[in-house]
């Protein structure tokens, strides 16, 4: 789904340019996102071929506060995001996904982005105003029980719920509350912004704990030759 390519005259690569755009909802469950956002962000592990650049978007102008007590600028409003130059958003979960009503606008985006196969990832709450809005419906998802949003308006689709942490369909992604660094991983994979060497030594290390995965993870996301010494 990634559309914006150019050459690097740096470093004569063909670079991959990847706009992701993250909702910033109301009391956002600031710990649910984090993974994924700190390796977009930073690119530390990512392809030598691969640029990401990450928004923000909130439902205003305002700032937000976070269930960890930050107050949170965003970079934009929904109602000002261009659809055809974003590569995949965010949905974090929150608090106020309790309301959907002003959150409408972001849940019109994501529904009008997966139907053109933009990717949406969504956690937590966010899963569930996902279904409650349809999106659901027609895709493997997962969220943070089925008891929890099987009666909702608008969602029937209970026969492609699966009981995992983290579940990318076509084009959403969903996970439950408990499980970031899964719903991270998806992420990465679906985006192909790592090597499989490094994206499997990322799981290994956040995922299973597995302190020395971090010099795997270190040596696989390393471009070829750049520590020989001239």
């Amino acid at each position: 789904m990634v559309r914006n390519i150019k050459t690097s005259p740096t470093k004569g690569l063909v670079m991959r340019h990847i706009n992701v755009v993250m909702y910033l909802p109301d009391q956002m469950a600031d710990w649910e996102v984090g993974y994924a956002t700190a390796e977009l962000a930073t690119g530390r592990f990512l392809r030598p071929d691969v640029a990401v650049t990450l928004h923000t978007a909130g439902a205003s102008a305002a700032a937000i506060r976070t269930m960890g007590g930050m107050s949170v600028l965003p970079d934009t409003t929904v109602g000002a995001l261009d659809p055809g130059e974003i590569d995949l958003l965010i949905l974090p979960g929150a608090e106020s996904w309790g309301e959907l009503e002003p959150h409408e606008p972001i849940l019109e985006l994501a529904r009008s982005l997966a139907a053109r196969e933009v990717p949406v990832a969504a956690i937590c709450g966010a899963t569930e105003a996902l279904a409650a809005s349809g999106a659901l419906n027609q895709v493997e998802h997962t969220s943070n029980a089925l008891e929890e949003i099987a009666s909702l308006p608008g969602y029937t689709g209970h026969h492609l719920y699966r009981e995992r942490f983290a579940v990318a369909g076509s084009s959403i992604i969903t996970a439950g509350s408990w499980a970031p660094v899964e719903f991270a991983y998806e992420i990465f994979k679906m985006l192909d912004v790592m090597v499989p060497e490094a994206l499997a030594g990322w799981h290994r290390f956040w995922g299973d704990r597995h302190a020395e995965a971090i010099f795997e993870l270190m040596a696989a996301a390393q471009p070829a030759g750049s520590g020989e010494k001239v």
